[in-house]
């Protein structure tokens, strides 16, 4: 069995020393390939290496069929991640302390882990070495950090030249936002809640008879027609706040985030919610009177903590109604009555085909849900209705003036319409649960004077829907996604007050926020292994102006930034010759921000066509025995751990092989103990067969092996090319079947042709385990690496579809013959009955396979019409093409 870490550590050293993977500008055609680079604040894991080693073999693909391939790695540091880890660890957090202990940080280290800078430095390297280790064929000289000052130069480039296109604007919006830091929360600022964003809640004012408004806060307006009551929290303390002229009773969570949303309330009392329960109060569109009742599974945390009743299609409200009704200690407790209860009846105010009168009610029964309990299933429910009602559903009568429109069209014509009649107001909140990567817990914050990027602006979504048409999407029903985002984006803030990162070159007091300064960055690497020996100041515009956009005169700009015209020019050249990428990856969940923000930036950028991104290819996410990853759920495993446990070449082609396409690939050690067999088994094959056999033999079993060869290489190469991993290692297995079938087959192999075939599969192989495949090239004794060798080309001159049907029907005749002698006792002796000439001598090349296969002393074979054959039973007539006649004695 080899030592695959003997020979995993070897050949990593052999790549690093010869520098294989360093690309250079050539007269090849050139393939850019790039991963979305990782943070610094902790090791890389399975999820990172799924997307990784899907981008890799990529590369080692396209360089072994010729291409001059690059494929580069940076480091991102920007933000609050870095920043977040040094603050819980200087105040003392167990949490993350213990985090560090877990990730292999000695104790007396971690002391060092409380400067920023220093954490950015040590997972870097860190990082580095998980790459390496992994086989990963990066060209380490165009790394960097996104807190390098050359960097800083590029970014601030980048945003003097979005703010002078009229791309970044200054202006007033809802931001997610942390009070702790003060600044916007960025998708990578976050622990928790990436994707989410701001959303609008309509807020109904409810009117106490003492004037007193009960603001609630629904996602859903058009269903104010359909209100039967009020819920408060009983347990939960509210605040009485002075807010225009009118005084609303609100959880003081709610009054909180109001004065950050141009609100200014005031406080001027505080009532339990227990003292509201059993109060009228009255709808502001129907002005219908209705009960406060109690329930718990209202949350003061969302929106006013009080919320509008509609069980007709709300499933939570329905059965919280049903459980009021079943609890008399709760009724007593609140002096309500059953009777009066009772009275209340669900309103149906939207029509929907597949839908019946009452939505909500009917889901309830067909889920079987009982109880507020069932939350998870209360969820689903509701989702469903949401989403059918939305898209699909018609307003009632009951609903007026907007009788027979659509939901998705009438729900911002009344919701404008309320608002307007002071029937409503409006309040922000996160369309989930954010929390910052200090552990600050987020909420929305209406920015004034904030630096936004106008994704709103129509001439700039038109560029973003051009660059996606002309862009390859892999897989391709992920298009959709790119182009519905493109659609409901709207302008996002693009800078913060905290965190690592660039000061916007205009207004120092902001940083370029974390997913605003990782879009264009691609660029960076064309040129960033030529900076070594300038300065950051000597990075000024107009050097970037010619790097990127070929503008001005490199005489004068060598002049004025003191860079020799000669680095000017290869810069500029290493940016043609590059430029632009011609595959990114990277998980779905990227796409509503990163990878749309990418292409939007790219259009901005660069009017040149040809430098907006080529092709996108999307993976699912990585899970661990059939769940989510997660550390606190111990199904979570680090690069390094996987590696050192369990080798790279099993790992790499372990996941591979887990998933394509959307779907969420799963990972279990079983499978990964089970590939490392399969290459062990391999390695031993190509130790016993190859350069073994017999010399100038060649028969019809050969011609069909390359022919089904040629098959295989032709399907995997299409497959790769489509990032169709999973489905290229399926032609890898047949490729392996197909050798084993011949070895059986014959009773010496033919040397030329066994060696083409596990050459052939060494090379197709070493994209998944380079490692394993390196050896066996050196043990082949073939010059240079495997790494560099030629991708196997798909002839059609080789494929003899006659010899390819042949041995198909001689399979099955195979088949048929184990099935005949079941029914036999004594099986000495097969005659077998063809109707072809080729067919006879097809079946004569294989006379000693059935004799050792089925173990007759004797096989005969007779084309029908021969006039000698032995047929005593008359089986000629049974035969037809592909199917011999069949007799046993």
């Amino acid at each position: 069995m080899p030592d695959f870490r003997k020979i995993e550590e070897k050949w990593k050293q052999k790549w690093l020393d010869e520098k294989i993977f360093q690309a250079n500008p050539d007269r090849r055609e050139k393939c850019f390939v790039t991963f979305p680079f990782p943070y610094v604040n902790g090791p890389l894991h399975l999820g990172h290496t799924f997307t990784l080693t899907r981008l890799d073999v990529y590369a080692r693909f396209k360089r072994m069929q010729g291409f001059n391939t690059l494929f580069p790695f940076a480091f991102h540091a920007t933000g609050e991640p870095i920043i977040g880890v040094a603050k819980r660890l200087a105040s003392g957090d167990e949490v993350q302390r213990k985090v560090l202990l877990d990730e292999g940080i000695p104790e007396e280290e971690l002391v060092k882990f409380k400067d920023p800078k220093f954490i950015a430095r040590y997972w870097k390297e860190r990082i580095i070495d998980d790459v390496n280790s992994l086989g990963v064929s990066v060209d380490w000289r165009r790394s960097f950090m996104t807190i390098d000052p050359e960097f800083n130069r590029f970014i601030e480039w980048q945003y003097r030249l979005l703010k002078k296109k009229g791309y970044v604007i200054q202006g007033t919006h809802p931001v997610v936002w942390c009070s702790h830091c003060k600044s916007p929360t960025g998708d990578h600022d976050r622990l928790e809640g990436e994707g989410e964003s701001p959303t609008d809640y309509v807020v109904f004012k409810f009117r106490l008879a003492s004037g007193e408004i009960l603001p609630t806060g629904t996602l859903r307006p058009e269903t104010i027609y359909g209100v039967t009551n009020v819920w408060i929290n009983p347990e939960v303390e509210y605040v009485k706040a002075r807010i225009n002229r009118e005084t609303w009773i609100i959880s003081r969570e709610c009054a909180e985030k109001l004065k950050d949303q141009l609100y200014s309330p005031r406080i001027e009392g505080k009532i339990k919610g227990s003292e509201l329960v059993g109060k009228e109060c009255a709808n502001p569109v129907t002005m219908e009177e209705v009960l406060v009742l109690p329930a718990n599974f209202v949350d003061p945390k969302s929106a006013t903590g009080i919320v509008m009743s509609v069980p007709s299609h709300a499933p939570y409200d329905w059965i919280a109604l049903k459980d009021l009704l079943s609890d008399p200690k709760q009724l007593a407790k609140y002096g309500l009555k059953e009777s009066e209860l009772k009275k209340i009846k669900p309103i149906s105010v939207i029509r929907t085909d597949g839908l019946g009168e009452h939505p909500a009610i009917d889901i309830c029964e067909e889920y079987g849900i009982e109880s507020q309990e069932d939350k998870e299933k209360l969820d689903e429910v509701t989702r469903i209705i949401y989403k059918k009602e939305f898209h699909q559903g018609v307003l009632k009568e009951i609903c007026g003036e907007y009788q027979n429109k659509p939901v998705f069209q009438a729900k911002d014509d009344l919701s404008y319409d309320f608002k307007k009649k002071g029937l409503a107001a409006e309040m922000w909140e996160p369309t989930g649960k954010v929390v910052c990567r200090c552990g600050t817990r987020c909420h929305i914050k209406i920015l004034e004077n904030q630096w936004f990027l106008k994704f709103s602006d129509e001439k700039w979504k038109e560029k973003a829907r051009e660059c996606v048409r002309m862009m390859k999407i892999y897989p391709e029903q992920a298009r959709k996604n790119f182009e519905d985002v493109i659609e409901w984006l709207k302008d996002k803030a693009c800078a913060r007050r905290s965190g690592l990162g660039t000061r916007l070159p205009w207004d120092k007091e902001w940083i370029v926020e974390t997913l605003s300064d990782s879009v264009i960055y691609m660029a960076f690497y064309t040129i960033r292994h030529l900076l070594d020996g300038i300065e950051p100041d000597q990075l000024n515009d107009a050097v970037f102006e010619y790097v990127f956009h070929g503008k001005g005169d490199s005489d004068a700009i060598s002049k004025k930034s003191g860079i020799p015209k000669e680095v000017l020019q290869k810069m500029r050249n290493e940016f043609e010759y590059w430029y632009g990428v011609d595959l990114r990856g990277s998980a779905k969940e990227l796409i509503p921000n990163h990878l749309t923000y990418s292409i939007f930036h790219h259009t901005a950028v660069w009017d040149d066509k040809t430098k907006w991104p080529k092709a996108f290819t999307v993976n699912g996410m990585q899970q661990m025995y059939g769940k989510k990853m997660s550390k606190s759920k111990g199904n979570f495993i680090t690069v390094h751990d996987a590696v050192s446990k369990y080798t790279a070449d099993a790992i790499r082609v372990t996941l591979m092989d887990a998933g394509e396409g959307l779907e969420d690939p799963d990972w279990t050690p079983k499978q990964t103990i089970a590939w490392r067999k399969k290459l062990n088994s391999f390695y031993k094959l190509v130790d016993e067969f190859y350069d073994k056999g017999e010399i100038g033999t060649r028969r019809y079993i050969e011609v069909w092996l390359e022919s089904r060869f040629q098959e295989h290489i032709k399907r995997m190469t299409d497959h790769l090319e489509r990032t169709e991993n999973r489905s290229a290692l399926t032609s890898f297995h047949e490729m392996l079947n197909d050798v084993q079938w011949y070895i059986k087959r014959v009773k010496k192999v033919n040397r030329e042709t066994m060696n083409y075939a596990l050459e052939t599969m060494v090379k197709v192989l070493s994209p998944f385990s380079p490692f394993i495949c390196e050896e066996m090239w050196e043990r082949m004794g073939k010059d240079g690496f495997v790494s560099l060798s030629e991708w196997p080309k798909f002839d059609e001159l080789k494929v003899n579809k006659e010899v390819l049907q042949l041995e198909d029907n001689f399979k099955k005749t195979c088949e048929d013959i184990r099935e005949v002698i079941k029914l036999s006792k004594k099986n000495k002796r097969i005659y077998l009955y063809v109707v072809s000439e080729k067919e006879l001598n097809y079946f004569k090349e294989a006379k000693s396979f059935i004799s050792r296969e089925f173990g007759f002393e004797e096989v005969s074979i007779f084309k029908i019409d021969d006039p000698k054959k032995y047929d005593p039973e008359d089986k000629a007539k049974r035969a037809k093409f592909g199917k011999p006649g069949i007799f046993v004695e």
